[in-house]
């Protein structure tokens, strides 16, 4: 087997991802949920059923590569240096794991060259990282970062506030919502041309939710195909609420639990929008993990 050959876990606070470079090609490997973040905060510790969920996903991926290196996110940062310890550990130990928390600058800034490396756009634009305890929002212009603001909350923050966002559909007025996830944001002085959606695959949720995406005319990056509008974001945000849910996992065997973040992410996504006023929306599935496999190379 190729010394190379190496798999990457983000491990995050409702989503762990993985994907795997072998041969000399990065491939997404798939995600398994987890939800990480809501039962620490229930239980104040980690789950050893969320543990023992990561481990079969971790015997999964051995399959097919000795190598794995991981991350951990926002939940991780929240743990005592007891705990986090203890977990290091243990996943050294079991698996033979390289495993390290990151910090929200460290993400953002992987995620962040993951977006701006290959491109050709000289205009001020934005890359939001959203996730399911925290979000961070990275300011660019001339492609280099003028601004970051890290922020203690994401898209199950919503869906706990608003729990019916996992149900069929939602009863709850849409503005009532957005203004109260508004309010977790502060306000932002920067206006920008563009948003990138990245942190999680919002090409999968449209794809899946059946909304229409426009090709991408403000810069080519195969990671990055497709624009919206944001008057079609907020469109697809608004009806999202009504359209059947259970309807679409039935669609998406296998991952029917990634649906019940979903709406809440939409929530997050649209408000930092607004905040930046940003004319168009660029999803992507874009993560750390790109620029982490890089500094892994490197070494």
């Amino acid at each position: 087997m190729n010394k190379k050959n190496f798999a990457i876990l983000e491990i995050g606070s409702t989503n762990t991802k993985a994907y795997i470079y072998k041969d000399e090609i990065l491939s997404d490997y798939g995600q398994r949920y987890i939800a990480f973040k809501s039962n620490y905060a229930t239980n104040n510790a980690l789950l050893e059923s969320d543990i023992e969920e990561l481990y079969s996903f971790i015997d999964k991926i051995k399959k097919e590569v000795k190598t794995i290196y991981a991350f951990g996110t926002s939940i991780f940062r929240k743990l005592t240096k007891e705990e986090l310890t203890l977990f290091t550990n243990n996943i050294q130990k079991e698996y033979q794991v390289d495993f390290r928390m990151v910090s929200a600058d460290e993400e953002s800034l992987y995620t962040v060259k993951g977006v701006i490396n290959n491109i050709d756009y000289d205009k001020k634009m934005a890359v939001v990282i959203g996730g399911g305890g925290s979000t961070e929002i990275a300011i660019i212009d001339n492609k280099e970062i003028i601004k970051k603001i890290n922020l203690d909350f994401g898209a199950m923050d919503i869906t706990d506030a608003y729990p019916e966002l996992k149900e069929d559909t939602v009863k709850t007025d849409f503005n009532e919502i957005l203004e109260y996830t508004m309010k977790k944001i502060p306000e932002i002085e920067d206006n920008v041309d563009a948003l990138v959606l990245a942190g999680g695959d919002y090409i999968y949720f449209y794809q899946n939710a059946d909304y229409q995406m426009e090709d991408n005319f403000l810069y080519q990056d195969q990671n990055q195909p497709y624009l919206l509008t944001f008057e079609s974001l907020n469109e697809y945000d608004y009806d999202i609420l009504s359209k059947s849910l259970d309807e679409i996992k039935s669609r998406c065997s296998g991952n029917e639990a990634w649906w019940n973040g979903a709406r809440g992410m939409r929530f997050c996504m649209n408000a930092v929008a607004r905040r930046l006023n940003a004319q168009y929306i660029i999803p992507t599935k874009i993560n750390m993990i790109i620029g982490l496999t890089n500094e892994i190379l490197k070494k």
